[in-house]
């Protein structure tokens, strides 16, 4: 994926390059290059795509947008934008380095019947449900257990057999485990490719523990029993931080909506998971077990039609950390988007904002104590790590594509702007220094007056 200026300059209406993988469609062609603009459509992207590899013109074809190459994949709709789809796409992915976070656009063909071609799908499927009633009926040796996918199986249930259990399928990529009903995950900090349109119709309409463990079977099951039992249902996800419950939850989004959209990303999903940068934003921060740290708590509500179809959603946040505003931990960081704003902002908006470096703010320097910087760019990410960075990350790419997201979620620049302005309001109020008065004990001084014009100038 190639974009302008890598990148970096603001996300503005010029011309980007999509590359675009045909895959089986289209015989020795790894990828077609296909300039487009942020508002270019996915028809139109496809319209040049057909004349470019003069393909099939008779035949239907979607496009694809698929995270992390081989897992989650979202079908775009005639009018989705591919190019503001890509803006939200990670750094590593946007500079086409080698990484785990690969993300592409497929080229799908579509069937009469609305759904999407993957080939040697079906047979696969039949092949494995022929094995699994062979082995049934003893025409076929059962594999030799050395796990249980469900541990109230366990011969012998204990703390020692449980953990053994766990470990042994987490060595073999085995990362999810019932106990009845409940699924255990094991946060593998790698991406798997056992997110792909192969595994979301392989358990729809499935009952639980008739497959192997995975999230789209509990999410599967509660899809089907909303319907069948016509009653509300509720999946809780809990565990501590860095276990992969922001990654599961998405994940859980992902299958309900496809389930309800044939494949297809409704505007629910796209605003439930589009808003996450924006989330990650304001509500996460570096701990020191986790860099990416959710610091509070989110309920998402998914409505649905009696006849399945997604129609609307909700999402509730609660019991954010507030504390973290004023003080945190050592090797801690306060919100991210503090570090966004300073860092990516244009000069136009630092005088405007009155913004300085985050050495400067109290609020953003109580652990760490070191030479002021003229700017970012004389950061040395060689040194020794610090409170204000951490490894890998570009906080300029991630500035833009906080703003890209708010304006897909629906902020006006008016509304952004002023969010921007209490953002250094507050970094501005933790500068303000107070004393006793003399000879009176019920009321203080300011000691440096000179901060109230520029705090009272942004909270206007």
């Amino acid at each position: 994926m190639n974009i302008n200026d890598g990148g970096r300059r603001r996300f503005e209406d010029n011309e980007h390059t999509l590359r675009i993988y045909p895959g089986t469609i289209s015989e020795g062609t790894i990828y077609c290059p296909i300039p487009a603009r942020k508002n270019s459509t996915a028809a139109e992207v496809i319209d040049s795509l057909i004349n470019r590899l003069h393909l099939d013109k008779t035949k239907c074809y979607v496009l694809a947008e698929v995270k992390e190459f081989g897992g989650e994949e979202w079908i775009l709709n005639p009018t989705d934008c591919p190019v503001q789809r890509m803006m939200l796409w990670p750094r590593m992915a946007l500079e086409n380095r080698l990484s785990g976070e690969d993300y592409r656009f497929l080229l799908r063909e579509k069937n009469l019947d609305g759904s999407i071609h993957y080939g040697s799908l079906q047979s696969w499927l039949r092949v494995t449900e022929e094995r699994r009633r062979m082995m049934e009926r003893g025409f076929l040796p059962q594999p030799q257990q050395k796990d249980f996918d469900d541990l109230c199986s366990l011969p012998d249930l204990n703390e020692k057999t449980l953990l053994e259990n766990l470990r042994n399928r987490f060595k073999h990529e085995k990362i999810y485990t019932y106990v009845g009903s409940i699924l255990i995950v094991i946060n593998p900090f790698k991406f798997l490719p056992i997110y792909n349109p192969k595994y979301v119709k392989m358990y729809d309409n499935h009952q639980l523990g008739k497959l192997e463990p995975h999230i789209y079977a509990v999410a599967d099951v509660a899809y089907h029993a909303m319907l069948q039992r016509k009653k509300n249902q509720c999946i809780v996800i809990s565990g501590e931080s860095g276990s992969g419950k922001t990654q599961s939850t998405n994940f859980l989004i992902h299958h309900l909506t496809a389930l309800s959209q044939k494949g297809f990303a409704s505007g629910v999903e796209q605003i439930i998971l589009g808003a996450g940068p924006v989330l990650e934003a304001f509500g996460n921060a570096k701990t020191a077990h986790n860099n990416n740290s959710s610091r509070f708590g989110k309920f998402i509500q998914v409505n649905y039609q009696e006849t399945g179809t997604v129609l609307g959603a909700y999402v509730e946040k609660y019991l954010l950390e507030k504390s973290r505003l004023v003080y945190q931990e050592h090797n801690e960081r306060n919100y991210h988007v503090f570090y966004y704003l300073l860092a990516g902002a244009s000069e136009e908006e630092r005088l405007a904002f009155h913004l300085k470096q985050p050495e400067e703010y109290h609020y953003l320097n109580q652990i760490t104590k070191k030479p002021l910087r003229q700017s970012w760019d004389d950061y040395c990410y060689d040194s020794e790590p610090d409170c204000f960075s951490v490894e890998g990350e570009d906080l300029r790419h991630d500035f833009e594509r906080l703003q890209l997201a708010m304006e897909m979620v629906g902020f006006l620049p008016k509304t952004r702007r002023q969010i921007f302005s209490l953002l250094s309001a507050i970094l501005h109020l933790g500068n303000i220094c107070y004393k006793k008065k003399t000879y009176r004990d019920d009321s203080i001084d300011i000691c440096n007056p000179e901060v109230l014009p520029i705090v009272s100038e942004l909270l206007e």
